[in-house]
């Protein structure tokens, strides 16, 4: 029995044997082991086949295949629209390699056993070379937001029109929206798809969702009650911030916010800049007027703010400016500035709102429209009152060397300071039942600032002198005569530079015939003379710029003191 088992497996070894030589028999006769410069049978790289090929026979293969992966055909289909480009467009590339080297190679080294293992796979098709592939992530990105979302749709909200008399809400549509990132991946599967060949058209489906309208037809139904509205006025004729005015108030416009939602002024209206549309205009700045880009629309964000108020709305944040506003009482306004002061506030209500804004004519206004679910016979108002005031203090003055000594101009006018207080007083069928404090403002004073001239007064030399027993020259024997060189002399002693018929000078200088007037308070009459410096004798008569008035032999001093 035992004999028979060790007779049975030198059989069965035997048959082994003779198989295994018969398939490497199989194998040189394929040229799978004797020819050493040919792919083994069955071998390919990135799905060519390039098996009994020599190396360079496979490797030129490699590299057409690879310029007809590059150049393949990419179709991105977009619901009823298609988008078309070659793969390397979107940055698809393959890295070029020794790819033939690699595939020669098999079945060609190690011992005759592992040689024989590779080469039957190669021929069962289990040895396939690995092309290295590579997607540019940014390429493909870019590709898509591009070339792609430009067949979005954007979804279309309800809007609020008169018509008849009456507020009517329009149609609304769904929107169609290519979802970037999905549509990428999509992209990247299908490159990734071993059975593509070369010269093959990819064909992939972009990612498309349906977007809602904010308002629908439905929604804004239900929006046509008034709930608050407010108009303030600005000066037409300042052009550049009357054109802030109506670019921030137009952006505005039309504005839906959903329950719940808050709203943000400095977002809505954007940076104030050149490019957003905006013009250097008056705004207060460190207790001053100066020109800034977008000046003038916190007049937007306080007639907003107003309206917000009577509609009863909640506001969220809201900051007084530096200094009082014309254009509405105390405690009644809105500031915005950069990015730390925005005027914010939520739609408390239980449906969505509608915001209509419009700037025309010199009148700027708001309208917020919703579902009205306060009581009959409500009704609210407003009542600034002023706690404190303070008083703007001693000007300011500048000296400017480059204007003459008579020279002044008021460069900014002077702003009373406060604290107040606004007041929202409730009543029902006419009856106050309700009084308290919306918020509290405080308002700096600033000082009036003034620039002064500070070059000095040229006096004009004397043309005539004085004969050595003090009287009067010939030509100045009366104050009713005068010669043309006399009025010369007046008239540049005074420093009016007029002559003859002396007119009025910007000084404040009023001069009428023979008489002479100043702004200091010094009055002349008839042959009598006075400046505000130097010395002038007519007659026998001299006045000082002490602020003395002579009549005939009478002198008066400034002093009070009466002769």
């Amino acid at each position: 029995m035992k004999k028979n088992k060790i007779l049975t497996g030198i059989f069965v070894a035997g048959c082994v044997a003779v198989i295994g030589v018969a398939g490497i028999v199989t194998m040189f006769a394929k040229d799978n082991f004797g020819n050493k410069d040919l792919i083994c049978n069955g071998v390919s790289v990135g799905s060519v086949n390039v098996g009994g090929l020599t190396q360079k026979q496979a490797q030129k293969k490699i590299s057409e295949y690879i310029e007809d992966r590059e150049q393949q055909q990419l179709v991105i289909n977009i619901r009823d629209d298609q988008v078309q480009a070659a793969a390397s467009e979107i940055g698809f590339t393959i890295k070029r390699d020794e790819y033939a080297a690699q595939a020669l190679a098999i079945g060609k080294k190690g011992n005759l056993w592992k040689r024989f293992q590779e080469i039957r796979k190669a021929e069962q098709g289990e040895k396939d070379i690995e092309l290295e592939e590579v997607i540019d992530d940014e390429a493909v990105q870019t590709f898509v937001q591009t070339k792609c979302t430009v067949y979005d749709i954007k979804a279309k909200n309800s809007r609020l029109k008169f018509k008849n008399g009456e507020l009517k809400a329009t149609k609304s549509s769904e929107g169609l929206e290519v979802q970037v990132d999905k549509t990428v991946q999509n992209i990247k599967k299908a490159f990734r798809n071993k059975k593509i060949k070369g010269r093959d058209v990819l064909n992939v489906e972009a990612d498309v969702e349906v977007t809602e309208p904010d308002l629908t037809q439905e929604e804004a139904s239900q929006c046509t009650d008034l709930l608050g509205k407010y108009s303030t006025t600005y000066a037409t004729y300042q052009v550049e911030r009357s054109g802030n005015v109506a670019t921030a108030a137009g952006r505005i416009n039309g504005t839906v916010l959903k329950p719940g939602q808050t709203f943000s002024t400095i977002k809505v209206i954007k940076d104030r800049t050149e490019a957003n549309g905006y013009k250097p205009a008056p705004e207060y700045s460190s207790g001053k007027v100066v020109s800034g880009i977008g000046g003038g629309v916190c007049q937007v964000s306080t007639t907003l703010y107003n309206a917000v108020l009577n509609a009863e709305l909640k506001v969220v944040e809201r900051s007084p400016h530096s200094m009082v506003v014309h254009y509405v009482p105390v405690s009644r306004d809105a500031a915005i500035s950069g990015d730390y002061k925005d005027f914010k506030f939520k739609n408390n209500t239980e449906y969505p709102v509608y915001i209509m804004g419009s700037a025309s004519g010199g009148v700027l206004s708001f309208r917020i429209y919703g579902h009205e679910t306060r009581e009959a016979g409500r009704e609210i108002s407003f009542e600034s009152e002023v706690t404190d005031t303070i008083q703007p203090g001693k000007e300011v003055v500048t000296e400017d060397p480059s204007q003459p000594a008579s020279y002044r101009t008021v460069t900014q006018s002077a702003h009373v300071g406060y604290k107040a207080k606004l007041w929202k007083i409730i009543k029902v069928d006419g009856v106050q039942t309700k009084k308290k404090i919306v918020n509290t403002s405080a308002y700096n004073a600033s000082p009036q600032y003034v620039t002064v001239g500070k070059q000095p007064a040229t006096a004009a030399p004397s043309s005539e002198k004085p004969s050595a027993s003090g009287k009067p020259s010939p030509t100045d024997k009366s104050s009713s005569k005068k010669t043309a060189g006399d009025d010369a002399s007046a008239a540049k002693a005074t420093g009016t530079g007029k002559t003859d018929s002396q007119t009025k000078k910007d000084t404040g200088t009023k001069t009428t015939g023979s008489q002479t007037k100043k702004s200091t308070g010094t009055k002349t009459t008839g042959s009598q003379a006075k400046k505000s410096t130097g010395t002038k004798t007519t007659g026998s008569q001299t006045k000082k710029s002490t602020g003395t008035k002579t009549t005939g032999s009478q002198t008066k001093k400034s002093t009070g003191t009466r002769q």
